[in-house]
């Protein structure tokens, strides 16, 4: 007999922590046989009912020698909670080891005594790490060959050295099972960068060196899992082995409200806690899959490594992981008098820094939804909420997830700028007063301090040393100033002319942090996770007839829609959107695109008998594809090449002021005249949201209307799809 989807999910869940999100190991398991073939064994294995499930957790952000990270500790409590809360762990069976305790001696005694001592030949053993990495080079090896260069993790004590990834692997290979899961939220490439965009990382400082160690071919095999894979190795490496970034690449971690997490821990643990009994594995992949591919700009990728079971268990069924419905995360607990304690595990980050006092959630097991949790105040993902509605015993409330009821987002909401840690303090000082004049922008930080939408940078001009009238031209560097995206890379067309002052880029900037804002707000509409509206929407290529990437609501989704990685799409080709809508009621829909220069188009439907623009319409029940087959003009992958971003926005009611105000707005048309660049892109978008709002309808007695959008999610569902033209 074989698994229903809700046994599957719940079976696969964990293995899917080991997976990771990387767009190479995503392509390989978007091929359906093969990914079975490689999922089923830990599937299977850590449904088992008569297995014990132990974990051994590691976090380290205080370091005797340097304290950079910050959310290390953060990644062990996220897989803690989600192992206990999700998974049918139990708490004394979870070991943690976090920062100053986290020695050499300590890891490999308690994987000694809570792990090698105590697993069985049947049970789950989950290991992970969060802090530096580095790579352990020979004194014989020429320098910087980092192919002679093994991979070695760096305890609190272990100074520059630390421990080895074949000693890691030699201790996982003394344990009785074989069903071992490791995930690494670390990387290897050395590195003098503390920050890189606004994110940290989470290479070590310098590559060690140990004089007069061997360094033969065979030992570098031995100690490089990556290379012993592509040498066809793989079957000495025990278990599974998920590395947050490939060789040559780094691992990074974020801070969002003043929560610190690494982007692979908290883009998987959040994902997880998001997927409904009802949801696919392959969904809440793909859903990780473009949460760390946006947050990286496609530049952290993690490796999957490990070797199968030949043993495969057909039947098995889940032990103490209840039938749960998804969300945004739980409630810690009630005093009693009204007001809970919650944990937003699974709350988009973004929202971290957005969410406004009002926003409400409901008790997902309720069955009306009627009790509603109104939030109070927000610190990091821990938040105080307060019961409206009916009355219900408080005491059972503790440990119940809870979903997403009413959005609620301040209107003066601006944007968070990070200065580049590289800027002097003059420069920073400049910057900082310059921002203070600008009505959009909420907050200034140093890069890598908190949560921020941008990062403001130098950019290296070249010289031309030909000009014998200038010979010592080069002597001193020349700079411009330029906009980066919160990874690390130049959005085109930023930099200015060379030996500009601080003050005069932040004004010429200014049209870009418009379209900045626009595109932070429409991305704060992104519900696809929290709508109850069921709906499927999917971008096809015209010419080959085939789906590129498919989106659908996940707390209603009873589909199997797997996606493979973010597509790549020649400049010119043919798309077209098809929408299902699965509801009873008919939908209203606008798409706007911005490309990786922020700028922004949306799609123009001509109503001959009016002067405004025809909605786009999705009658209930029913599919509509644009362009229609039928149709004379055809929507392109329109250049310039990079990352673009299509969103899809769907309501209950007929966008008016969007569409009144898109009539009126100057527009300058591409050679589509379907397709219509947005000129004043923050006007526009601050009229979807004044719709969204309308078109909810939100009780004022929940918030002040004035100063806030309420977006109800039985009103609304919104799509971010994204694809990469060349």
């Amino acid at each position: 007999m074989g698994l229903d989807r809700r046994t599957f999910l719940q079976q696969a869940a964990l293995a899917l922590v080991s997976v990771g999100a990387s767009e190479v190991g995503f392509a390989k398991l978007s091929q359906n046989a093969y990914f079975s073939r490689w999922l089923e064994p830990y599937v299977t294995t850590l449904a088992q009912t008569t297995n014990r499930k132990l974990a051994l957790l590691v976090g380290i952000n205080d370091y005797a020698e340097k304290s950079d990270l910050a959310g290390c500790v953060n990644d062990v409590f996220l897989q803690k909670e989600l192992l206990v809360r999700c998974f049918g762990f139990q708490p004394e069976d979870v070991h943690v080891l976090s920062d100053r305790k986290a020695t050499q001696q300590n890891l490999e005694s308690a994987f000694n005594e809570y792990l090698v001592q105590q697993a069985k030949s049947d049970d789950v053993v989950f290991l992970h790490f969060s802090g530096y990495g580095s790579q352990v080079t020979s004194g014989d090896s020429p320098s910087g060959d980092s192919t002679q260069s093994p991979n070695s993790l760096i305890l609190s004590d272990s100074g520059k050295q630390g421990l080895s990834q074949n000693r890691l692997f030699e201790m996982a290979r003394s344990l009785a099972t074989s069903n071992l899961i490791t995930v690494l939220d670390t990387s290897f490439q050395p590195t003098t960068e503390k920050i890189q965009g606004n994110y940290r990382v989470r290479s070590s400082q310098a590559v060690t060196k140990i004089e007069n160690a061997a360094n033969s071919a065979a030992q570098e095999l031995s100690l490089n899992p990556f290379r012993r894979i592509a040498l066809g190795a793989q079957a000495d490496i025990p278990g599974i082995v998920l590395s947050a970034a490939g060789t040559g690449q780094l691992a990074l971690e974020g801070t969002w409200n003043g929560f610190s997490a690494g982007l692979l821990t908290y883009t998987l643990t959040r994902y997880l806690w998001a997927t409904n009994s009802r949801a696919t594995i392959q969904v809440a992949f793909q859903q990780a899959v473009n949460g760390v591919s946006g947050w990286s700009d496609k530049q952290q990728q993690p490796q999957i490594t490990g070797k199968l079971k030949s043993n495969l268990i057909k039947e098995a069924s889940v032990s103490g992981v209840s039938d749960r419905d998804g969300g945004e995360g739980f409630v810690i607990e009630s005093d009693g008098k009204g007001m809970l304690k919650l944990s937003l595990t699974a709350l988009a980050p973004t929202l971290l820094d957005s969410y406004d006092e009002g926003a409400c959630f409901t008790i997902s097991e309720s069955a009306a939804n009627s009790q509603l949790l109104q939030l109070r105040s927000l610190s990091g993902i821990t938040a105080k909420a307060q019961l409206i509605g009916d009355s219900v015993s408080q005491e059972q409330l503790s440990g119940k997830p809870i979903q997403e009821a009413i959005r609620v987002l301040p209107r003066d909401l601006g944007l968070s700028i990070a200065l580049d840690s590289h800027l002097e303090r003059i420069e920073r000082v400049d910057a900082t007063s310059a921002f203070a004049q600008m009505s959009r922008v909420n907050s200034v930080v140093v890069a890598g301090e908190a949560y921020a939408d941008c990062v403001i940078g130098k950019i290296s001009l070249m010289v031309d040393k030909s000009t014998e009238a200038e010979p010592h031209s080069s002597e001193s560097p020349v700079y411009s100033y330029g906009i980066y995206t919160p990874r690390g890379k130049l959005i085109v067309n930023t930099p200015g002319e060379a030996n500009e002052a601080i003050k005069l880029a932040v004004k010429r900037l200014s049209p870009y942090f418009s379209r900045l804002l626009a595109a932070k707000w429409l991305e704060l509409t992104v519900n696809d996770r929290s709508s109850i509206i069921p709906v499927t929407a999917t971008i096809e290529s015209a010419s080959r007839n085939s789906a590129l990437i498919s989106k659908t609501t996940l707390r209603t989704s009873k589909k199997n829609e797997l996606n493979a990685e973010i597509p790549t799409i020649q400049g010119d080709s043919p798309l077209r959107m098809r929408i299902d809508n699965q509801s009873d009621h008919d939908l209203y829909g606008i798409m706007i695109g911005v490309d990786n220069e922020e700028k922004f188009a949306t799609l123009y439907l001509p109503q001959a008998t009016v002067n405004t623009p025809d909605s786009l319409i999705v009658a209930a029940g029913s599919q509509q594809t644009i362009p229609e087959a039928s149709s004379q003009w055809q929507w392109k992958a329109i250049k310039p090449s990079g990352i673009t971003k299509m969103y899809l926005i769907l309501a209950t009611q007929p966008f008016k002021n969007t569409l009144n105000l898109l009539a009126k707005q100057p527009v300058a048309k591409r050679e589509l005249p379907e397709l219509v660049n947005v000129s004043e892109p923050l006007e526009l978008v601050q009229a979807i949201l004044q719709d969204l709002h309308v078109s909810s309808d939100v009780s004022q007695e929940l918030f002040i209307a004035n100063e806030s959008y309420g977006f109800d999610v039985k009103h609304w569902a919104s799509f971010n799809f994204i694809y990469d033209v060349i």
